[in-house]
């Protein structure tokens, strides 16, 4: 396993999607679409899909599930904290009053409250919840969307398959795959003026004018070489860096990403802010054909929702203002756009937070509860699977764990949880161990 923030081995993504990197020879784009041909399986996945899409919302940090999705009103006041619980739109459904316009679309979403895991620290309970494995010494499990970005592939496709907004959250990214499925990192807050997508933008000086004509010149040497005979260096200008190309050209990839397009009527519904504008463009990319989608909610120092001290005036004033304005924004939208039940939308952290409030005024690590939201995709809105304790310490009732997660969401997008991919040294893997998709919702 890999030590705590380290980077996946092999080449980093910013090396395989260099935007501006058109050499006298290519692109350095046109590496990770020949990785990606070459390591694909079929891109047909074995069973109908619910959905097509999914969108996670990752709550860096790890949020207080009593302060969100599960609170205890009746739990004494150093368990139940200063926020009060709110019904929803789905009968007898409540959650926090730091969600009211969350709430307004409960009937439409899910809650997975009986989530538990036995990890709590941050890397080890982010493995376990966005691959479905927990952490071991030998390998590195893939992340869900890099599993769809091998199984689905991108021919035909001028987008990428797997994108991270702005960047991926660690462990969600190809594991023991090869680096070509690691998820295309956007970069930036698309919140602000001028929002670039980091690797689509060629530099200033370089316009694109001139990358066509440097293009225009590599096929020319292309031509000339295959007159005299195919060597290494010319046998590299192939169609993969042809799709590359298309990538950095192509108006309706670039268009995609342009969340300027949208309606400041409709940004502003998203609201004006890191969380809420990923949101948007999240649903940009799925709407026209991007079938993974991560929103990471890392804040500046990476673990967001890591709230140690001072928690309900940070979830409060900071941190659950953006999420209920972005996800419900985010669910009427796909709905109003007839997208949402084609597009499955999780929101969750790695782990849950201490029932007892600590002498900060925070919350402390607790993996042995969790709550995870769901919704489109088939997933059947209004309900809430599983239960806690009065004090929301451990599931009293239908317990869930990460695999069940993980074959919840590849069910979903109509893949078999039980399906192998092979490790580098030829190992079968199954893309989720003991874990069983949740029927309740699907």
């Amino acid at each position: 396993m890999r030590p705590p923030h380290a980077h996946c081995p092999g080449p980093s993504r910013r090396a395989l999607l260099r935007a501006g990197v058109l050499s006298t020879w290519g692109l350095g784009l046109g590496d990770l679409f020949r990785l990606r041909a070459g390591a694909r399986q079929s891109p047909t996945p074995p069973t109908p899909p619910r959905a097509t899409s999914c969108i996670l919302v990752w709550l860096a940090g790890g949020p207080s599930h009593l302060d969100t999705f599960d609170p205890k009103p009746d739990a004494p006041a150093d368990i139940r904290g200063e926020f009060k619980a709110i019904d929803t739109r789905a009968p007898g459904l409540r959650i926090s009053e730091v969600l009211p316009r969350i709430a307004q679309i409960m009937d439409k979403a899910s809650l997975v409250r009986g989530l538990t895991s036995p990890e709590a620290d941050h890397d080890r309970a982010a493995h376990h919840l966005l691959t479905g494995y927990r952490p071991g010494q030998a390998l590195v499990y893939p992340g869900y969307g890099s599993v769809v970005a091998k199984i689905r592939g991108s021919e035909g496709r001028t987008l990428p398959p797997h994108a991270a907004i702005p960047d991926a959250p660690i462990f969600s990214s190809s594991g023991y795959l090869t680096p070509a499925f690691d998820p295309f990192a956007v970069g930036g807050d698309p919140s602000l003026p001028g929002f670039r997508v980091r690797d689509l933008s060629p530099p200033d000086r370089l316009t694109m004018e001139r990358l066509k004509r440097r293009r225009s010149m590599v096929k020319s040497l292309d031509s000339f070489a295959d007159e005299v005979g195919q060597t290494t260096l010319t046998a590299s200008r192939d169609k993969f860096a042809d799709q590359a190309y298309d990538l950095l050209t192509s108006a309706d990839a670039q268009s995609a990403f342009d969340i300027a397009r949208e309606a400041d009527a409709t940004r502003d519904r998203y609201g004006r802010n890191p969380l809420g504008q990923g949101c948007l463009l999240a649903r940009r990319l799925v709407e026209r054909g991007v079938s993974f989608v991560t929103v990471n909610d890392r804040g500046p120092g990476a673990l967001h929702w890591d709230t140690h001290a001072q928690n309900f005036k940070t979830i409060k004033d900071t941190l659950a203002p953006p999420l209920d304005q972005g996800v419900s924004a985010l669910i009427a939208d796909l709905d109003a756009r007839g997208m949402l039940d084609s597009t499955l939308v999780v929101v969750m952290g790695e782990f849950g937070r201490t029932p007892r409030v600590n002498p900060n005024a925070g919350r402390d690590h607790h993996g042995r509860a969790n709550v995870a939201l769901m919704a489109g995709g088939g997933v059947v809105g209004g309900r809430v699977v599983g239960k806690t304790d009065a004090s929301g310490d451990i599931p009293s009732e239908r317990p869930s764990t990460p695999s069940d997660i993980a074959a919840t969401i590849y069910a979903a997008l109509g893949i078999d949880p039980e399906r192998r991919f092979e490790t580098p040294d030829g190992q079968p893997i199954r893309l989720v161990e003991t874990g069983k998709p949740i029927r309740e919702l699907l």
